[in-house]
């Protein structure tokens, strides 16, 4: 009996889900997260951007816009949807007090307004191409280049028949995927805004997010499924509950995907589908699933924490 005790009790340990090794506290609540040159970059709700290292997690900075008016007329600081950071540049969207948003360019010390309400913008995320270039993904499921230097808007392109869900950028930056509530991923040249292709047959509901990594793409939908999306074969793993987030690691050979009603995550292979580890999730379901390396991993949601993990 005492055998049998200690082989079911070696059995829980082998199965019982990792904690975080660090949980990092932001002062609001976070709604985007990127990171880059070795520093993690939060848009929040209210406190700016808090900028931390991506190795101590402490908080280098933070980035602030000016204060919008609230319909009481009251200065509020502003929630910001979304942040990009390119070598010495930050980007970031934000409620304008109005109906569209405003983005800011923030370089070389100064904080510039490149786009206002009067422009009648919903743009839900944005990513930097490069110095001269940002891609915004509207609510309307539309992909818009903008020229920075000159301060147009390139084109305006439909990606799919639904509303944007999210967008991702292949490695090389020539390709953006975009993944609407239809569960398609539409793929377009980003130069010329033209329609390479679409992926479908895996996901038939909402897509509640995607990444990218060397040749392979990994979407999280409400059809309960997580699908892999590689030149060598597709597939999708079913789960029990929705799937919010899912994340690949920098080869692509591990991939991460939020798994039930208790807010854990599962590591698995993804060329062989075997699970690798389980990881306790945090206090709300997490949104951002972020590698920082292939077993270093960090999380958010809708809350003021950021979750870091190490992965066997």
């Amino acid at each position: 009996m005492k055998i049998l005790a200690l082989l079911n009790g070696l059995v829980f340990i082998l199965h019982a889900a990792i904690p975080p090794a660090a949980v990092i506290k932001t002062d609001a609540l976070i709604s985007d997260m990127v990171v880059n040159d070795g520093k993690i970059y939060t848009a929040t709700d209210g406190a700016g951007i808090e900028i931390f290292d991506s190795k101590t997690f402490k908080k280098v900075s933070v980035l602030r816009i000016p204060d919008i008016k609230n319909s009481d007329g009251k200065s509020i600081p502003p929630k910001i949807y979304s942040v990009d950071h390119y070598k010495d540049s930050t980007v970031l969207v934000s409620e304008s007090g109005e109906a569209f948003r405003n983005v800011y360019l923030i370089r070389d010390g100064k904080t510039l307004k490149i786009i206002d309400n009067t422009r009648g913008l919903l743009i839900k995320k944005v990513r930097f191409l490069d110095l001269d270039h940002l891609l915004f993904g509207l609510s309307g499921d539309t992909i818009v280049l903008m020229d920075i230097s000159k301060n147009t808007l390139v084109y305006q392109v439909q990606a799919g028949g639904g509303a944007f869900r999210d967008m991702v950028l292949s490695p090389s930056k020539n390709l953006v995927a975009v993944a609407d509530e239809g569960g398609e991923i539409t793929m377009i040249e980003v130069k010329s805004g033209r329609h390479v292709k679409t992926l479908r047959g895996i996901n038939v509901d909402n897509i509640n997010h995607i990444d990218y990594k060397q040749n392979t793409i990994i979407s999280a939908g409400q059809d309960r499924r997580v699908g892999l999306y590689r030149a060598g074969g597709s597939y999708f793993i079913e789960t029990d509950f929705f799937v919010y987030a899912v994340g690949l690691s920098p080869s692509a050979s591990i991939g991460v995907y939020t798994d039930g009603t208790e807010n854990e995550l599962q590591v698995f292979d993804t060329t062989s589908k075997a699970n690798i580890a389980r990881l306790q999730g945090g206090e709300v379901l997490l949104d951002t699933l972020i590698f920082l390396d292939e077993h270093r991993l960090i999380g958010s949601g809708e809350e003021n924490k950021i979750y870091y993990w190490r992965i066997p």
